[in-house]
């Protein structure tokens, strides 16, 4: 999976300096809408009169921890017409809730610290418990809206750095335009091809394509690529699973690793990915997008096999692991607890047991490092079992992915 979030330009279409385009929401139900941000987070009390998302803000804050986990449940419950409007136009009204969460946040934090009289952004995250849709069954319908889906974490980006504001400068009159915006997501800035400035006073014009950015006058937020495949449960007999990509930024970035089940509540948006030239059969991929997921929120399942995290063992269960290290034939009884309906196939199990358990990292005097990971090839004629052991790994393992062996099998038909 290695390099699966590069070889693509992403941009859009921002040729002007007016770096955001006009909203579609008037302007009155934004202030409206954020006033009513705004109260929910100051009035939305459960049982006891317990004011968990204010308080959950100010201690968040107080912990330089600068985001809020809302439910949308909760928020529908407090104004039915906010919460549809988040669902449904999430790209124009979740800006609005995190300035609001931002303005309660200066509210509730006074007085603050010397030197940190500047209030911070604060990221909103969303929680759902409605029934997710499953990743084959979205569709063109649900462009620029909430969507829930479920699946496995199969590859991870590194982390990376993304900007929100930049400046740009002409390289040949100096002219500065400072502050555009840069819209979320996998959306770029298209820099101008033309100055701005005013050629009025006989100096010569500015080339083509003179502005570049400056750096040191960027906002950027961390970001982070994740490909999540449709989990096995919901792959129909004998087709492939698919997959998607998932944009996280800030704080969602490295909450899940690759084998994590999650639930992803995001907005379905699309991308245009600039590709080199070949020839006139590129113009007709014009108005074709492709889809990817802007994570707004973000669960791990920890239910079933292989969904575990975060294990705790009881001093019994402890004490049990020790007796059964200290036995000398620990070996032979692993071996056999693998696959018990399979048998025979003794050194696969073993090397089955050696990939479960892994190695141990080592170091080398010269500094070269060597991965405890132990790897295996199974290869064999059709009907011995191999995707039978594999599946029982899948399960035993608190981290792994099964990946559909259909092309594998094909493959090593040709291959015999």
């Amino acid at each position: 999976m290695a390099g699966f979030d590069e070889g693509g330009v992403f941009y859009s279409d921002s040729f002007l300096f007016n770096d955001q385009e006009e909203s579609s929401v008037p302007n009155t139900d934004i202030q409206n809408a954020k006033k009513r941000f705004k109260d929910f987070i100051k009035q939305f009390h459960e049982g006891d009169y317990v004011y968990c998302y204010r308080d959950q803000l100010k201690q968040h804050y107080n912990l330089k921890q600068y985001w809020i986990e809302v439910s949308v449940e909760d928020l529908t419950s407090f104004d039915e017409v906010l919460g549809e409007k988040l669902n449904k136009q999430p790209t124009e009204f979740l800006p609005v809730f995190e300035e609001a969460v931002k303005e309660v946040a200066d509210e509730i934090t006074r007085p603050r610290p010397e030197g940190e009289e500047e209030v911070q952004d604060i990221q909103v995250t969303l929680r759902s418990n409605a029934d997710p849709i499953l990743l084959r069954d979205l569709k063109s319908d649900h462009i620029s809206k909430l969507v829930q889906v479920p699946g496995i974490i199969i590859a991870a980006s590194n982390v990376q750095a993304k900007a929100t504001c930049i400046s740009i400068q002409c390289r040949s009159c100096r002219e500065i335009v400072p502050k555009i915006r840069i819209k979320p997501g996998l959306d770029g800035y298209n820099l101008p091809r033309r100055c701005n400035s005013d050629q009025t006073t006989g100096q010569p014009r500015c080339p083509v394509d003179p502005y570049f950015i400056l750096p040191d006058k960027c906002e950027c937020v961390d970001f982070q690529v994740l490909k999540m495949q449709e989990s096995p449960d919901f792959v129909p007999h004998g087709e492939m699973p698919r997959h998607i990509q998932l944009y996280c930024d800030r704080n969602l970035c490295e909450r899940v690793v690759p084998g994590n089940r999650v639930t992803v509540l995001g907005i379905y948006s699309i991308k245009k990915v600039s590709r080199p030239k070949r020839g006139g059969a590129e113009k007709s991929n014009v108005g074709i997008r492709n889809p990817y997921v802007r994570v707004v929120g973000i669960s791990m399942m920890t239910e079933g096999a292989g969904r575990s995290t975060g294990i705790t063992f009881t001093p019994e269960e402890e004490e049990t692991f020790r007796f059964l290290a200290s036995s000398p034939n620990i070996l032979d009884r692993i071996t056999k607890s693998i696959a018990p309906s399979i048998y025979g196939s003794i050194d696969i199990k073993k090397a089955v047991a050696c990939m479960l358990f892994g190695g141990s990292r080592k170091r080398l005097p010269d500094g070269l490092n060597r991965r405890g990971d132990i790897n295996i090839l199974l290869l064999g004629d059709p009907g011995t079992a191999k995707s039978q052991l594999l599946k029982f790994v899948e399960k035993v393992a608190p981290i792994g992915v099964s990946e559909n062996l259909v092309f594998y099998k094909f493959k090593e038909n040709l291959l015999i």
